[in-house]
């Protein structure tokens, strides 16, 4: 297998607030290859997001990363100065937001801004405009010659996303970071725009890092997944595996709560019980223990860490679903309450 391209050690980021300490992302772990496609999911509030932005270092105030590694080429991105990794984003590792209403300048030319992408990093104008025409129309924009004039109003919601992803291309970049790409249109132009990234994967060899709590835009577009909860790696995997054999009842939680078009019989969809944790005081154990149906005893007091429960699959559960399934009858368990599989304070967010 090729070396990385990017590796994430122990990656903590925090946030100073009256109350205390928000542990966002609390010392996750993870790689991205050459063309490989990764998906982040979990649940709003999770550390998805701030995962992303941790990568290039937008991190807001007063957020700040405390620990950890963020590995590019084997040049740690957090040890750069300011000015050099300006020079990375963008040119480098580029980044979609989920609304591209709000990160369009609504008084520039939408075309003026993908050349703006280009000219940051020294592009001479004339290639810029050459090459941001060949982007629009690389991202099926239809009359990219006119459109390249048109205010971002103009658009569509599907158009401006695609203006954002050719703005994200501008630069032939190695990674491409999705933010939630999808989450403000129209399921038939979500497909088109999700088709489109896997396309541009597929011919550019652009390695993608698709952030979503949605684990039907991770089975269509990704070829391996990591399951965040409450700023932890609770699960990761090829995906297809995860969602044959699910190992950590979070994971399993999540597609018991989604229809499956491929099911054998439709059973009635669950929801997983509770609220997300709070991180200014996070539970102590498993952080997913208070809402767990198969939690045990070990679960309120001990930590799990990431421990092999498959090929290339991962998991930080005291119980994993294999023994779920065997000993408390998971796949027939109609009640979902925290503690109803294991009988272990059942019916109690503890």
């Amino acid at each position: 297998m090729a070396n990385p391209i990017l590796q994430v050690r122990d990656l903590k980021t925090q946030f100073a607030t009256e109350g205390g300490i928000v542990k966002a992302v609390d010392g996750i772990s993870f790689e991205l290859y050459p063309g490989e496609s990764l998906g982040i999911v979990g649940e709003s509030g999770s550390g998805k997001s701030m995962t992303a932005l941790s990568l290039l270092r937008l991190v807001p105030d007063p957020g700040r990363i405390v620990g950890g590694q963020v590995l590019f080429r084997d040049q740690d991105l957090l040890q750069l100065t300011g000015e050099e990794i300006r020079e990375i984003r963008g040119r480098d590792i580029a980044m979609i937001f989920q609304d591209p209403q709000s990160s369009l300048n609504p008084v520039l030319q939408t075309g003026f801004q993908v050349d703006e992408a280009m000219l940051a990093h020294g592009k001479p104008k004339d290639q810029a405009r050459a090459r941001t025409l060949e982007l629009l129309k690389k991202v099926r924009i239809p009359a990219a010659e006119s459109r390249y004039k048109d205010f971002p109003h103009q658009l569509s919601g599907g158009m401006r996303q695609r203006a954002m992803i050719a703005m994200g291309l501008a630069n032939a970049p190695a990674i491409l970071i999705a933010d939630e790409p999808t989450t403000a249109l129209d399921v038939t132009v979500q497909a088109q725009i999700l088709e489109l990234l896997a396309d541009l994967n597929r011919e550019l060899g652009t390695a993608i890092i698709m952030i979503t709590h949605n684990m039907g835009v991770v089975a269509g577009l990704c070829t391996r997944v990591l399951v965040m909860y409450a700023g932890e790696i609770v699960e990761q995997g090829p995906v297809e595996q995860i969602f044959a054999n699910p190992q950590h009842p979070y994971t399993w939680s999540l597609l018991k709560s989604m229809p499956r078009v491929d099911a054998l019989r439709h059973e009635r969809l669950r929801s997983i019980e509770g609220m997300a944790p709070d991180l200014l005081r996070p539970p102590s154990g498993c952080r997913f223990h208070p809402r767990c149906p198969f939690r045990i005893e070990k679960c309120f007091t001990n930590e799990p860490r990431l421990e092999e429960v498959g090929p290339g699959q991962q998991a930080a559960c005291w119980v994993t679903m294999d023994r779920a399934r065997k000993e408390m009858g998971a796949d027939e368990l109609k009640d979902i309450r925290p503690g109803a599989g294991s009988k272990v304070h059942p019916g109690q967010e503890i």
